[in-house]
């Protein structure tokens, strides 16, 4: 792909920026050392190859969208910086015309794919329209349809004689018309038939009726003592469609089965027979990228499919219909549902099975999705080119198990308010992702209720680096959507606006002020991305989690180590070397079993293993005392006992009563962190190892700024990459021994750097009595912003003097003049811009200022300055909203940090008058919050926009370092 503009600037003044970083004059401290890793890796990381790209999801009303369209909008989505676009056909008011299925939708594809080829993008495609997967042609009663199972019962008192009907279950959803009956069967209650969940069943005197019904109806006569019930089970579709209802295909559309050969057939052969043209068969081959499934958001009683039973006992080994009233808790299955495995069943058997059988079913409809969906489809999708990505969570299988069967797995960071906090399980595929060897982890990001057209970068940003955190390394916006759809006017299409305005965000694109500003975010996320699937993966600890659901127990004990989620079936047939698991991969440094009630007798038998080779184990709590599953239960529980207490004895087995003590436990262990603080700041990292070195991302993830000395394991000299920019700076100021170097590191709230440890060691300095440390042209350097005699401690134990002279005073910039472009809808529908001219004496946001409260657009903030002699400056710009680019005296400035907000001025500032410039975009809430269509933003408050400070303007002076 051919760089952006803003890239191709970005390109341009990384050349002399590396000069000045890798040459140095003699007479200074040191002359500084080539880049880490080589200069491949430097220009790599300067402007990223096209696969390090982040992907954009492209949202369609279907074919209801013209090829000039496709075209403008395929090249806006490469020239900013985006290297895949996913589309999706979300709904048409058209279906019969522009619909799935439909040629017109084909012929569009086609030309999105050609048009991808011609800008350098590739284009990914979902499955289906909207989601989940839907086949249009099938009905709720078609085989190939979901399936549920659902239950009536009847309470027969002992002694006496039912006479009716098998016991129906509640009313299916509409277009449901045919039931199957799975079984009938008969339990005594132990206790009251009626009594609050759950209701307890005795299993010995469980009978099967099935075979005794007649014309739907039965005749039975319980025995003598207590109350019975009669259950019937019932197969019959879910007849559930996509979330866009039938508005996606002229022919009526109802979800797959998911769990069975039959429903993924049906949706590849409709693929085969409707969607796949010659054309766009071949253009697949030469540009497709990813075909897509979204998240599992399927609605059932209770997921089945026709040949459940006898899957169960051929893969679990005992008789599914024996044990179906365990598999029950009242809406499990529903969509976006928040009941867990953990919640109360509906019955429960007396000897106490419930829990176990349910661990199977749930095994059982993980092993047919992975068998009867993802491998065939799969294997259909890389016969096309393409590679099969997806969101294997949203119901009860075990994603991360899933999450190995595919191209690419992907997570998914939601949220229901702006400022939310990702969850846990977003990363549990983590350690799942590394031990199987996938080059990407992928994300959807940043989907939020209620904050159309008013999330800001710093917001998304926000989630990127959550997401890096946890070991990510691709995102995919979410998302941009088609202007021209459905005739709306300016602001245009957007699928989550249709209804009042305002829904998930983000329609991305044009539209938005901010787009012009794009390039510099995609930028910065592809320089992070590149970074992250350099080398492999080095993870401090594996966190044993067996779960079917959201429930994550972190080790909150373990502050400043990284881990990873690690399963039973991740744990087979690693080895450990040097106190190391998985030492060729993520190399895990402990194992750490917390509050894990079960464990497989394999997977013990490998901890114990694993425990007499050497690596540390941390038990946290009651050891695991059950195996999961119902078969062989006795002898399995009875060896898993007998495998801890062979644990336990293990001079690398520490067991400790809670999180509190995991610290103490690692370092008695001698297990000591990658990446080390001084304090306990909260600091977020990634470690990744390559032939060359040592990288590693940090994060700070709190709500306070973090000043922190971090030790880091490996040699070399230390770099800063500036993922913003593109460049790479060795560090000036470090400290040293065999094994680590410990490095400065200042972050505020939600920033994000990488520092990178290569090559051969330099002169540099361990320590200074005041001022800044830094490397550049002049070598090493010392800055400071107050006048003065510094004392520096150079790496050979010297203490030399460095004098600073004379250099202003900071200073608050209060006085600018403001020009306004206010993006607004004119009266044929379009974008219309007025200008609005203000001169401001002291910053406020725009929503405080009568004149733009209810304005959305560019805002150019003018001021000037006077500077006596100064090296450079610091231009701290405070609070700003949303993106913004620096000019200094005509010259527009490198791509800035847009959470840091602070922009170093060096060699653009001068003696004398100074004329600043910042540009501001906004977000288009407040200009909705007062257009027609759109009453959902206008019962939301204002953002504050603009630039609202307070903007500082700190000069600096800086000196060399004699050595």
């Amino acid at each position: 792909m051919p760089p952006t503009p803003r890239m191709r600037r970005a390109t341009a003044v990384l050349v002399p920026m590396l000069a000045a970083a890798f040459l140095a004059p003699s007479g200074t401290a040191s002359a500084a050392p080539s880049p880490p890793f080589g200069p491949t890796f430097a220009r790599q990381f300067a402007a990223p190859p096209a696969d390090a790209r982040p992907r954009v999801r492209y949202w369609w009303p279907c074919g209801d969208i013209t090829p000039a369209a496709i075209d403008a909008e395929v090249k806006q989505i490469a020239d900013h910086g985006f290297g895949a676009a996913e589309i999706q056909c979300m709904f048409t008011t058209d279906p019969a015309r522009y619909g799935w299925g439909g040629p017109v939708l084909t012929q569009r594809l086609e030309q999105a794919v050609e048009a991808g080829r011609r800008y350098g993008v590739d284009i990914d495609l979902t499955v289906g329209p909207s989601w989940p997967l839907v086949v249009p042609g099938l009905t709720p009663d078609s085989p190939q349809a979901a399936q549920e199972i659902a239950y009536g019962r009847q309470v027969v008192e002992g002694g006496s004689t039912y006479t009716g009907p098998v016991p129906a279950a509640p009313e299916p959803r509409a277009g449901v018309t045919r039931q199957t009956l799975v079984a009938l069967q008969a339990v005594r209650c132990v206790g009251s038939c009626t009594a609050a969940k759950p209701v307890k069943l005795d299993k010995s005197t469980l009978v099967d009726l099935t075979g005794s019904v007649r014309d739907g109806a039965v005749t039975w006569t319980a025995p003598a003592a207590g109350q019975w019930l009669l259950l019937g089970y019932w197969q019959r579709g879910t007849g559930q469609a996509s979330v866009s209802g039938q508005a996606v295909s002229g022919e009526a559309a109802y979800v797959a089965d998911h769990f069975s050969s039959a429903g993924t057939g049906a949706a590849t052969g409709y693929w085969d027979s409707r969607v796949l043209t010659p054309k766009l068969r071949r253009l697949l081959k030469s540009n497709g990228g990813d075909l897509f499934e979204d998240s599992l958001e399927l609605d059932s009683a209770l997921h089945w499919t026709w040949d459940l039973p006898d899957r169960f006992q051929d893969l679990r080994g005992y008789s599914l219909r024996e044990n179906l009233p365990m598999l029950f808790i009242d809406r499990i299955h529903r969509q976006y549902t928040p009941v867990t495995p953990d919640d109360t069943p509906d019955f429960e058997f007396t000897d106490g099975s419930g829990a176990r059988i349910r661990d199977d079913y749930y095994r059982t409809l993980t092993d047919l999705y992975i068998s009867e969906h993802v491998k065939p489809l799969k294997k259909w999708a890389n016969a096309l080119g393409l590679r099969l990505r997806a969101q294997p969570y949203g119901t009860t299988i075990d994603t991360p198990t899933v999450d190995t069967a595919l191209d690419v797995p992907e997570t998914e960071s939601l949220g229901f308010s702006p400022d939310y906090t990702d969850e846990p399980f977003r990363w549990i595929s983590d350690g799942a992702v590394h031990l199987s060897g996938k080059k990407v982890y992928s994300l959807e990001c940043c989907g939020t209720l209620d904050n159309a057209y008013a999330q800001t970068w710093p917001q998304m940003l926000k989630h990127f680096n959550a997401a890096f955190a946890h070991g990510v390394n691709q995102i995919v916006y979410h998302g941009l959507a088609t202007e021209q759809g459905m005739g709306a006017p300016w602001p245009g299409f957007s699928p989550f606006t249709v209804q009042g305005g305002n829904g998930f965000s983000e329609a991305w694109g044009p539209r938005q002020p901010t787009w012009d500003d794009t390039d510099e975010i995609t930028g910065w996320t592809a320089r992070m991305q590149y970074v992250l699937r350099q080398g492999r993966p080095s993870v401090d600890l594996a966190v044993y989690r067996q779960s079917y659901g959201h429930a994550v127990q972190e080790p909150a004990g373990a502050a400043g180590f990284t881990y990873d989620f690690t399963g039973p079936d991740q744990l087979e047939g690693l080895r450990v070397r040097d106190r190391r698991l998985a030492p060729d991969g993520p190399a895990y440094r402990a194992l750490i079993l917390d509050r894990q009630p079960t464990l497989p007798v394999k997977a013990a038998r490998q901890i114990l293993a694993h425990a007499r080779g050497g690596l540390p184990v941390v038990i946290v709590g009651t050891p695991p005392s059950r195996t999961p599953g119902a078969d062989t239960t006795g002898r399995q529980d009875t060896e898993l006992a007998g495998l801890i207490r062979q644990l336990l004895a293990q001079p690398s087995v520490r067991r400790i009563a809670d999180q509190s003590a995991l610290s103490s436990a690692l370092k008695d262990l001698g297990v000591r962190a990658a990446a080390e603080e001084s304090g306990t700041s909260g600091l977020a990292t990634v470690r990744r190892a390559t032939s060359g070195g040592q990288l590693y991302y940090l994060h700070n993830p709190t709500s306070s700024p973090v000043s922190t000395q971090l030790s880091l394991e490996g040699d070399g000299r230390p770099y800063a990459l500036d993922a913003w920019s593109g460049k790479i700076t060795p560090t000036g100021r470090y400290q040293a021994d065999q094994s680590r170097v410990t490095v400065p590191v200042d972050l505020v709230p939600g920033g994000s750097t990488v520092i990178a440890l290569g090559g051969g060691r330099e002169r540099h300095v361990t320590d200074t009595s005041g001022g800044e440390i830094v490397s550049g042209g002049d070598g090493l350097l010392l800055r400071a912003s107050t006048a003065g005699t510094y004392t520096v401690t150079l790496d050979d134990g010297r203490r030399v003097q460095a004098t600073v002279p004379g250099v202003d005073a900071g200073q608050t910039l209060t006085d600018w003049a403001l020009s306004v472009e206010d993006w607004h809808r004119g009266a044929d529908g379009r974008r219309e811009v007025t200008r609005h001219e203000l001169d401001l004496h002291g910053l406020k946001p725009w929503s405080e200022i009568p004149e733009l409260q209810n304005v959305s657009g560019i805002g150019i903030y003018r001021t000037t300055v006077r500077l006596g002699r100064a090296d450079g400056a610091y231009l701290d710009l405070g609070e700003v909203t949303d993106t913004f680019e620096v000019t200094v005296n005509g010259r527009v400035l490198p791509p800035a940090d847009q959470v840091a907000r602070r922009i170093d001025l060096a060699g653009h500032v001068r003696p004398g008058t100074n004329t600043i410039m910042v540009r501001v975009a906004t977000t288009l809430r407040n200009r909705l919050r007062v257009t027609e269509g759109f009453p959902l933003q206008a019962q939301q408050p204002r953002q504050r926009y603009g630039l609202v400070g307070p903007v500082r303007l700190v000069p600096y002076r800086q000196v060399a370092i004699q050595d």
